[in-house]
């Protein structure tokens, strides 16, 4: 997940009008797809996992999974530039600081 955030982030750091700079449509569809991709592993992580880990917002980023799948483009764009540029920096301090659980012996 972090190296989907981290290649995210790059895009991000372009700012919004590279972003949406209609020229080089592969910046967003390239931080959409990471996003998309980033979201969807967090729905796939266990359990244990996500309740080991409270501060993630993992209800949110299955949310956020499925506005992406489901958006129309031009909404699709929007929420992606709010999640890279608004959310993400702080979801990844958290990510950072995952613990796994450790199975019962």
């Amino acid at each position: 997940m972090l190296r989907e955030a981290s290649a995210a982030e790059r895009y991000a750091a372009r700012g919004k009008a590279s972003f949406f700079d209609i020229r080089y449509p592969e910046i967003r569809d390239a931080a959409e797809l990471r996003i998309l991709h980033f979201a969807e592993t967090a729905t796939k992580l266990g359990r244990a996992f996500r309740n080991a880990n409270p501060l993630v917002p993992w209800v949110e980023l299955n949310r956020l999974r499925n506005d992406l799948v489901h958006e129309y483009p031009e909404v699709k764009a929007e929420r992606v530039w709010r999640f890279v540029s608004d959310d993400l920096p702080g979801l990844v301090v958290k990510l950072r600081r995952v613990r796994y659980p450790v199975e019962p012996k």
